[in-house]
């Protein structure tokens, strides 16, 4: 089967999660044992973006820039299809929320969340119009819908119409370059001004992520309850959040895999506080490097961290200002959780993702490969 995989969606470095799960799932594709062939469709500033090093992939570069998001989705509705013809391919898998809608083949998409429905009152109203009637439309014409949790399967089936039935689970993985394990070329240096032992926070630009809750909690957690760790926040961050003003706070802008993997391996437990996650990728790439975890007890969180984690109401500033201590101050709850989230880390794997994906794939295109190998059935 020749499958097409929809990354026009990509850049590098700045889409985060959905990168992660762009490169795991191709390399975990490419470990399993299959004989299908892949077209991996990529925009301009993905044209040297590192594919699996396997001859059953081919790299086709799109003549657009994902940076321009409009030119981008009309390249998708109107281009792709085409270039997916021409290609021969089976199947098009469209790996971030959009999918074209005039194909000629089966058509796979994966929703990683409905964010500009639960938090996108910052995006221009206009925007958000457009994202949430193209994903509306991607959704309704899929042979196939992927959701990364149940969390998110069921709010796709409420903002979309789609029965929730009709929408497959496949949980996503740790990068594998953050699990510790790997050498880092920079010797894993510390984070400057840190000034001893540090808690970690992942940033972003969106409200979700609920950064100046977390700032606020972590005040009255030095101020309350004597926390001695600092908080370091790596990442992009809003040009409304003020690091400057927040005692023991560091900001540490974008890090690149290998410096980051060696400030999360350092770090004596990750804060995760975010209102809302399909997934909540950062909590399982802790526990993989060995990291204790307190998190949000909202949204797809749970259902990821599981019984490894600490868990706080994340709009509750002094219940979170409490967690906080606790993990801080008791050195073998933080042993504790470093142990049960590795356990939990080694359930997920992006060798299941794959398998469980390649499934969906030969579920609504195998069938329709065969017949059309088999010719007319005339009576």
């Amino acid at each position: 089967m020749i499958i097409g995989l929809n990354l026009l969606y990509l850049l590098p470095g700045v889409v985060g999660g959905t990168e992660t799960y762009a490169a795991g799932l191709l390399h975990g594709l490419s470990r399993i044992d299959a004989r299908d062939q892949f077209v991996v469709y990529v925009n301009v500033e993905t044209a040297d973006w590192p594919l699996p090093d396997d001859e059953r992939f081919r790299r086709v570069v799109c003549p657009v820039r994902a940076t321009s998001r409009s030119a981008r989705y009309r390249y998708e509705q109107f281009r792709l299809p085409a270039e997916a013809r021409a290609h021969g391919v089976d199947l098009l898998h469209s790996l971030g929320y959009v999918a074209p809608l005039r194909l000629q083949c089966p058509s796979v998409v994966t929703v990683h969340d409905v964010h500009h429905l639960a938090h996108g009152r910052l995006r221009d109203w206009h925007r958000r119009l457009l994202l949430g009637r193209i994903v509306r439309r991607s959704v309704r014409g899929a042979a196939a819908v992927i959701a990364d949790s149940r969390f998110m399967r069921d709010a796709i089936a409420a903002a979309y119409g789609k029965p929730a039935r009709d929408i497959d689970v496949v949980p996503l993985a740790p990068n594998p370059a953050l699990d510790g394990g790997a050498p880092q070329p920079d010797g894993g240096a510390p984070v400057p001004a840190t000034g001893g032992p540090y808690l970690l926070a992942f940033g972003g630009v969106t409200p979700n992520k609920n950064l100046d809750g977390l700032l606020r909690a972590f005040a009255l957690a030095r101020q309350r309850h004597g926390v001695r760790q600092n908080l370091v926040v790596v990442g992009h961050l809003p040009t409304s959040l003020r690091i400057g003003d927040s005692a023991g706070v560091v900001a540490t802008g974008y890090l690149n895999e290998a410096r980051l993997a060696g400030v999360l391996a350092k770090a004596d437990a990750l804060v995760f506080p975010s209102l809302y996650e399909g997934f909540g990728l950062p909590v399982l790439e802790a526990m993989a490097a060995g990291v204790p975890v307190l998190c949000s007890r909202v949204t797809a969180i749970p259902e990821v961290a599981g019984d490894a984690a600490v868990y706080f109401d994340p709009r509750d500033v002094e219940d979170m200002a409490s967690k906080l201590a606790l993990v801080a101050h008791d050195r073998v709850l933080r042993e504790d959780l470093a142990v049960r989230g590795r356990a939990r880390s080694a359930s997920f794997s992006w060798e299941r993702t794959a398998r469980e994906t390649r499934a969906i794939y030969g579920r609504v295109a195998e069938p329709r490969a065969v017949a059309a190998e088999a010719g007319p059935d005339f009576p």
